[in-house]
C-alpha cells in the first residue's frame, strides 16, 4: 500500500498550478522596500510579483514611481491581513489544516520535481534561447515506435545515399525536395525557418545546435519521427518578442473566392508607403485605410508577438525590421501588409526568465523523455520490482481485445482483489487499488490495449507519487529554504481569503432602502436613449447589479478601516528609493 494517504488529490493539482516557483537569489534579497512592524518586503520579492502582474521585465522597467507605490501597497495590505491572522491563532484553524494538508501532498512532489528534474535543465534552456537557428532537413521515414530490422536497414540505406549525394556536392535543397519524406520538403527544400531551443525533439535539437553555419549532420539523427539529415543555414542572437503596427490592404475576392482587381489593390498599397516614406503619420494612415478590423483602430498595432506567431511572410518581415522601420510591401494570402515595428523584447537574464523558462521547458518535448529518464533511475534507486503474480491476476481479468478504458476496471475489479500488490520498493508497495486511484485522476492509458507492456507502464507511472515523496522525506525536503517560503506563501493566500470572506464579505449587508437610495443618487448609470429620448431602466431590473456595486465598495470602505487599525498595530514604512532602483541590474 502506498505510504502516504491519497496522492492523488484534484483539487490539490489544480492549486500547484497557482503557484508561483520564482526565487532570486541577489544582494536584493538585502533591500527592503517595505517595513510592516518587524516583518519586511524585499526589492526581489517586490520585483518578483511585479514582473508576475505585468506580464515581462521589459514592461516592468517602463512603469512609473507611482505604479509600483500602488503595487507595493497592494502586497503591504496582504502582509498585514496574514500578519494578524497568523498572530490571531487562524494558521490552526480546522477548514484551513483541512486544505493546508491536502495541498501539502502534491505540492511537496511538484517540488521535487521542479528541484531535481526541470531546475537543473533550465539553464541549458536559457543559454539555447539566446540564439536562434534556421534549419533545413532531408528526413526518412522509420515505423515508429517498433520498426522491424528490416525497415531500419532499409531506412540508414536510403539516408546513406542522401549523404553520398550531398558528399559529392549536390544541393541540400535539391536533394531534399527530391528525397525527403516530409512532404513539405518538396516544395521548400526542406526548410524548418527559424526556431530555438525547447521547440523541437531533443535528438533533433542537439543535433542542430552542434552545427556550425553551412555544415550539415554527417551521421542521421534518429528521433521519434523517422531519420534526419539536417543542415544548420543561420543561426542568430535571439528576440524575445516585436511589437508592431500594420496596415493591411485585402485582397477584394469575387463570390466564389477569386481575386479582383489586384493591380488595383498593389497600387493603393504602394500609394500608402510613399506616404509613410514622405513623413505621413503611420497610426493615421492605418485608421483611415487599413483592412484589419482588429488593429486599425489601435492605429494597427498588432502587441507583441514571438517569433512562427505570423505567418512566414509577416513573420520574416517583422523580425528583420529595427524599432522605428517601416518595412517595403510584404505579400502574404491575406494581401499587403506594411509594416512598423514599434519595440522589440530581448531575452532576460536567467533571473527574470526562470519561471517562463519553467513553464517552456514543462510544455517542451524534452520534458518528458527528461522526466521518464529520471524516474527510471529513481526506480532503481529505490529497488523498484514488479510482483508478476500480481501483473498476471491483473492481465487474467482483462479484454485485450478492448482498451483500458472500455474494460471499465473499477467494475472488473472489486472486493479483496483490489489489495493483491502489483510492485514493490524500499518503503512501500504499489496495490491494484493504488492503480486505481491514478486511473481516476490520469487517463493517459485510457485508449491503450491492456496488454503485459502497458500495464507494466501503468504501474510504473503509479508508482512516480509514492516514489517522490519517499525521496522528498530522504531529502529533508520539508527543511527546505524555497519550499518553506513558497508553503507560507499558499498559507498566506488561504488566511487572506479567510478573513476577506468571514471579516468582510460576510459583514455586508444590504438593505431594499440601501439599493433604491443607490439608484436614485446614480440614475443617469441606468440610462439609455431609444428612439423617443433617455430612458431609465427600472429598479428592479437593476437590483442585482446595483447590489453588487455597493458590496463592492462597502467592502473597500470596511478593508480600508481594517487596514487602517492593523496600521497602527504594525507601522508601515516605505523605502520609495528602493523603488526608483527596481528592476536594474543593481
Amino acid at each position: 500500500m502506498i505510504n502516504k494517504k491519497n496522492p492523488y488529490s484534484y483539487l490539490t493539482l489544480i492549486l500547484i498550478c497557482l503557484v508561483a516557483f520564482a526565487f532570486t537569489c541577489s544582494s536584493k534579497k538585502k533591500t527592503v522596500v517595505a517595513e510592516i512592524g518587524k516583518d519586511k518586503i524585499y526589492l526581489y520579492q517586490f520585483e518578483d510579483q511585479f514582473i508576475k502582474t505585468v506580464g515581462s521585465l521589459d514592461s516592468a522597467k517602463k512603469t512609473s514611481l507611482a505604479q509600483r507605490v500602488e503595487f507595493l501597497d497592494l502586497m503591504i495590505k496582504f502582509r498585514l491581513k496574514t500578519m494578524d491572522a497568523r498572530e490571531r491563532g487562524l494558521l490552526q484553524s480546522e477548514d484551513i489544516q483541512r486544505d493546508l494538508n491536502e495541498y501539502k501532498k502534491n505540492f511537496i512532489t511538484a517540488f521535487v520535481i521542479d528541484k531535481f528534474v526541470v531546475e537543473p535543465n533550465i539553464k541549458k534552456l536559457h543559454e539555447l534561447k539566446k540564439d536562434e537557428v534556421r534549419a533545413s532537413h532531408i528526413m526518412v521515414n522509420l515505423p515508429m515506435p517498433a520498426p522491424t530490422p528490416e525497415d531500419s536497414i532499409k531506412a540508414y540505406e536510403k539516408a546513406n545515399i542522401i549523404l553520398d549525394r550531398l558528399k559529392n556536392g549536390e544541393d541540400f535543397a535539391l536533394v531534399a525536395a527530391e528525397m525527403s519524406d516530409d512532404v513539405s520538403g518538396k516544395s521548400n527544400g526542406g526548410d524548418l525557418y527559424w526556431f530555438t531551443g525547447g521547440m523541437t525533439v531533443p535528438e533533433f535539437e542537439t543535433g542542430v545546435y552542434k552545427l556550425k553555419k553551412g555544415q550539415y549532420s554527417k551521421e542521421p539523427i534518429r528521433t521519434v519521427f523517422g531519420l534526419h539529415i539536417v543542415k544548420l543555414v543561420d543561426k542568430q542572437p535571439r528576440l524575445e518578442s516585436v511589437r508592431a503596427s500594420h496596415i493591411l490592404i485585402q485582397d477584394q475576392r469575387d463570390s466564389v473566392g477569386m481575386i479582383m482587381d489586384s493591380l488595383g489593390t498593389l497600387a493603393k498599397a504602394q500609394d500608402i508607403l510613399k506616404r509613410i516614406k514622405n513623413g505621413e503619420e503611420f497610426e493615421k494612415l492605418a485608421a483611415e485605410y487599413s483592412d484589419d478590423p482588429g488593429s486599425k483602430t489601435k492605429g494597427g498595432d498588432l502587441g507583441f508577438f514571438e517569433r512562427r506567431r505570423m505567418v512566414q511572410q509577416f513573420d520574416s518581415a517583422a523580425f528583420a525590421l529595427k524599432p522605428g522601420q517601416v518595412s517595403d510591401l510584404v505579400r502574404t494570402q491575406f494581401g499587403w501588409h506594411i509594416i512598423k515595428v514599434t519595440d522589440v523584447k530581448k531575452v532576460e537574464p536567467f533571473d527574470k526568465a526562470e519561471e517562463k523558462l519553467k513553464t517552456d521547458f514543462k510544455r517542451a518535448p524534452t520534458y518528458k523523455e527528461t522526466y521518464e529518464k529520471y524516474m527510471v533511475t529513481l526506480r532503481k534507486d529505490y529497488d523498484f520490482q514488479f510482483v508478476p503474480e500480481g501483473v498476471a491476476a491483473i492481465i487474467s481479468k482483462v479484454d485485450s481485445n478492448q482498451t483500458i478504458a472500455t474494460n471499465n476496471f473499477d467494475s472488473l475489479f472489486t472486493g479483496g482483489i483490489r489489495e493483491t500488490v502489483l510492485a514493490t520498493y524500499d518503503g512501500g508497495t504499489i496495490k491494484l487499488s493504488d492503480v486505481l486511484q491514478y486511473m481516476t485522476m490520469n487517463r493517459d492509458f485510457a485508449n491503450n490495449a491492456p496488454n503485459y507492456a502497458t500495464i507494466k507502464r501503468l504501474i510504473e507511472s503509479t508508482s512516480d507519487t509514492p516514489l517522490l515523496l519517499e525521496l522528498a522525506e530522504k531529502k529533508k525536503i520539508e527543511k527546505d529554504e524555497d519550499y518553506i517560503a513558497m508553503l507560507t506563501e499558499y498559507e498566506n493566500g488561504l488566511l487572506s481569503f479567510k478573513v476577506d470572506q468571514e471579516e468582510l464579505w460576510s459583514k455586508i449587508q444590504i438593505l431594499p432602502a440601501d439599493i433604491q437610495t443607490y439608484y436614485e443618487t446614480n440614475k443617469d448609470k441606468f440610462s439609455y436613449t431609444d428612439s423617443t429620448g433617455v430612458k431609465y431602466k427600472l429598479v428592479d431590473d437593476v437590483k442585482a447589479e446595483i447590489s453588487n456595486l455597493i458590496q463592492q465598495e462597502k467592502f473597500k470602505e470596511m478593508e480600508n478601516a481594517l487596514i487602517t487599525s492593523l496600521k497602527n498595530k504594525y507601522p508601515v514604512k516605505i523605502n520609495e528609493k528602493a523603488l526608483e532602483k527596481a528592476f536594474t541590474e543593481n
